[in-house]
């Protein structure tokens, strides 16, 4: 998997992978942001993978960027800044994008800094 630098390049690395759809969030659901009639309930998708982006200079300019697939063959994307959905949606919805899931690829993921590494 591709390691990213910026979120606009994951995004456009992601497109050229067929995630060529934009989700938000709205209550219990995802829905496209280009047609309001397409929805998916959190049984309806799955996280592939994602990565996470922290602002230069601040860390309350983190944002994870989710790789998702929809049950009916749709992909898609999904851009969250870190806590700007807690109180809109749904825990159901909200707990579909804990990364923990074994099924998940973690490898965009920030990685603990090797302590011995940056010495060097």
């Amino acid at each position: 998997m591709n390691h990213f630098t910026t979120l606009t390049e994951a995004m456009e690395g992601l497109r050229e992978r067929g995630y060529t759809v934009d989700f938000a969030p709205a209550k219990d659901h995802l829905k496209a942001t280009t047609d309001d009639n397409i929805k998916l309930r959190s049984d309806e998708f799955n996280v592939d993978e994602f990565h996470r982006f922290e602002g230069t200079s601040d860390p309350g300019d983190e944002m994870t960027l989710y790789a998702i697939s929809a049950t009916n063959g749709m992909k898609g994307v999904f851009v969250s800044a870190q806590g700007t959905y807690a109180n809109e949606v749904s825990p159901e919805l909200m707990a579909k994008f804990n990364v923990t899931h074994p099924n998940i690829n973690t490898e965009g993921a920030v990685q603990p800094i090797n302590p011995a590494a940056a010495s060097q």
